[in-house]
């Protein structure tokens, strides 16, 4: 039996993780990597816009490969699979995922590798298709606005305070305004708000126009949503 065969018999019929031998494992192995390097490029192409870490990306590309394989191995030999489970419950990963989209894809990718291996390549195949389209939605679904961060630093004159100089400003630009704080150290003053405004060039300038203004930054709150 050819290699294409052994594809061709996997995809159609299933292939018990026990009939593995040479061809069939090698397929396996190979399958498990192209779905990983397509999770690497949709993981890419979906995290452009917040922070995006390419050693998060390089794990995922060898997250199928090696579930793949551990799973082949603890189908083939019963011992092997208790020396697996006994090394991973003494393995402790340190590496804390803070963004819940990199826990999905973390997922996506470890799932992709276990169905290869088992023979459910057409499990794999849909799976892979839906999660696609799901993350592309999610990603391009303008759900709401990032809030912004707007930091004013300046030095007031006596009786003087840095948000009311601004304040007719940040009306008329923002249409949502909270202040998160503000303090004064050695006659400056810094004023830190959360707006929403779709003005962004106009409120900074306007604003570093007035004199008692030394700076100011507007940051994007990422990973954050505001309605």
């Amino acid at each position: 039996m050819s290699f294409i065969d052994v594809v061709f018999k996997i995809l159609s019929e299933g292939y018990p993780p026990s009939e593995y031998q040479g061809k069939g494992i090698a397929a396996a192995m190979i399958a498990a990597a192209l779905v990983s390097v397509y999770i690497f490029f949709c993981y890419r192409l979906t995290r452009r816009r917040s922070l995006y870490s390419m050693s998060f990306n390089l794990s995922l590309l060898a997250a199928a490969p090696v579930t793949a394989a551990l799973i082949l191995l603890m189908s083939q030999n019963a011992i092997a699979s208790i020396g697996v489970v006994g090394a991973l419950a003494i393995i402790r990963l340190r590496g804390a995922v803070k963004e819940p989209m990199d826990q999905v894809f973390i997922l996506w990718s470890v799932a992709s590798g276990i169905f290869i291996a088992s023979g459910m390549w057409r499990i794999a195949i849909v799976t892979t298709a839906v999660m696609t389209a799901t993350v592309i939605l999610l990603d391009y679904l303008p759900i709401g606005s990032a809030p912004l961060i707007l930091t004013v630093y300046g030095h007031p004159g006596d009786g003087e305070d840095i948000q009311k100089a601004c304040r007719q400003i940040i009306e008329s630009c923002c249409s949502k305004v909270r202040k998160i704080s503000t303090g004064r150290t050695d006659g400056k003053q810094m004023l830190v708000l959360r707006v929403a405004t779709r003005q962004r060039l106009r409120l900074i300038n306007e604003i570093a126009a007035l004199p008692a203004v030394e700076s100011v930054t507007l940051l994007e709150q990422s990973g954050e949503v505001s309605f």
